[in-house]
């Protein structure tokens, strides 16, 4: 019997993992990690060349510079994109980025106190999710250095399915407001001394 997963089902299985550790972690945390996750994306859109030339070429030469007191006489050789090493130095990059991101946020904000503030945590939980799935299936999936058995989804679907994560932003608003309103009636009705 093989079981594997489609796209689709992957891509709710990843948005609703994401929604999960938003809704433990609160909104909060979540923003915090968010920003960080949405600037690795940032950088590696615009570096994604630059990072794998700088760690495998660049980086060695001016070690071996600064050891040796030598500059090199050769030309310095380039890294392709096609290259097992871009795809690694991207992935270790991005992947360093999100964990500073989470354990930063842990540091950073003060864990979530009411239910409002878990149920807000869904929306940036959801984004994050969405980024990363998003990154990995533009830069990450299009090698042959990772081989799974699992259909990860493409641009086209990823895009198709931008309107469920609005509706979820939105249905985690509403629950949120409505939280937030029930405490602050639970709270007004209690005498204060």
């Amino acid at each position: 019997m093989v079981w594997q997963l489609t796209a689709p089902q992957c891509f709710f299985i990843a948005i609703i993992v994401f929604g999960i550790l938003g809704l433990y972690r609160g909104w909060r945390r979540e923003i915090i990690s968010l920003v960080f996750i949405l600037g690795g994306v940032l950088f590696l859109m615009f570096a994604r060349g630059g990072l794998p030339q700088f760690v495998f070429v660049n980086l060695p030469r001016a070690i071996n510079t600064l050891i040796t007191g030598t500059a090199p006489s050769q030309p310095a050789s380039t890294v392709s994109a096609t290259d097992p090493r871009s795809t690694l130095a991207v992935g270790a990059f991005f992947l360093a980025v999100v964990v500073i991101g989470y354990l930063v946020s842990n540091r950073a904000a003060p864990k979530a106190a009411s239910t409002a503030e878990h149920i807000l945590g869904v929306i940036p939980g959801v984004v994050a999710g969405y980024a990363i799935l998003n990154f990995a299936t533009n830069s990450l999936g299009q090698t042959s250095l990772f081989t799974l058995n699992v259909n990860t989804p493409n641009q086209n679907l990823i895009s198709s399915y931008l309107l469920v994560i609005f509706i979820v932003a939105v249905v985690a608003i509403i629950a949120g407001l409505i939280a937030a309103s029930t405490r602050k009636k639970g709270g007004a009705t209690t005498p204060k001394k």
